[in-house]
């Protein structure tokens, strides 16, 4: 996969792209970038033999440029920007899709743009929907981000990540909470100081808009997680015309068991492509 930047909406985007056969255009989620895609060596060669994958760092995230504002980060400009990397790989439409934060960029795609969208493939997506309709866990997952968001912005990232170590629940070892403290030190600045504040703020679609979506798609969740919960995928297959969901029974199932993840996806693929 060729590794460049593209000027996507006024900002310098990182992206790969590699492959043979129907563009697929698929979004990381918050606090990832282009490397949360492809954490299996090798998984994705596996992919390119049947689909033109287009990867990307979100604005705000990886390497890419983002404005200083968290009213740039929001649904609809998260979801402009996968729609202008179809254009630039030149096509009209693609399969698109998305972990998490990118779930939901590819929802908005299918409900905004939906002449854009082949097919859905939408992983662990966010607490969809609106306020009341979540559980007490999800709330409390979506706080976290919040008070992360706030420290950073008020202690700066240094001493944050120092104070985030004492956070209960924060890790279950030293050797853990080192780990997750490096992974943040390594964060793009811009995503823990406006990307984060601006996404927990920014509505979703009423779940009513989902009826709306005219094609096929793939909802993917686990079990035991406030910040991707069986609820919102339900909630997708509930009102989503033609989609089915697969449900693990625990948190990192999939990151656990790749060869069945990539066969549900290849699967899919094969279905739509």
């Amino acid at each position: 996969m060729t590794h460049e930047f593209a000027q996507i909406n006024g900002y310098p985007l990182r992206y790969r792209i590699g492959g043979d056969g129907p563009l697929v255009v698929f979004g990381h989620g918050l606090l990832g970038s282009i490397e949360q895609v492809d954490p299996f060596e090798g998984s994705l060669d596996y992919v390119l033999e049947r689909v033109r994958l287009l990867i990307y760092d979100a604005r705000g995230h990886g390497q890419s440029a983002g404005p200083e504002d968290p009213a740039g980060y929001t649904w609809e400009t998260l979801g402009r920007d996968m729609a202008a990397f179809i254009d630039h790989a030149g096509e009209e439409r693609a399969i698109i899709g998305g972990a998490s934060m990118g779930a939901a960029t590819a929802l908005w795609v299918a409900i905004e743009q939906p002449h854009r969208a082949k097919a859905l493939a939408l992983l662990m997506p966010p607490p969809l929907g609106h306020e009341p309709m979540r559980a007490q866990e999800e709330k409390q997952a979506i706080q976290v981000l919040d008070l992360l968001s706030a420290a950073v912005k008020n202690f700066g990232i240094d001493q944050t990540v120092q104070l985030a170590k004492a956070f209960p629940g924060f890790a279950s070892t030293p050797e853990e909470a080192e780990q997750r403290a490096d992974w943040l030190l390594r964060q793009n600045p811009l995503t823990l100081l406006y990307a984060v504040r601006g996404l927990i703020s920014a509505p979703f679609h009423d779940p009513e808009a989902y009826r709306q979506i005219g094609v096929p798609t793939i909802v993917v969740a686990h079990e035991g997680d406030g910040l991707h919960p069986v609820r919102a995928a339900k909630l997708l297959k509930e009102n989503i015309p033609d989609c089915e969901l697969i449900v693990a029974p625990e948190p990192r199932y999939w990151q656990n068991h790749p060869d069945e993840f990539l066969k549900e996806m290849t699967r899919f693929i094969d279905r739509v492509g």
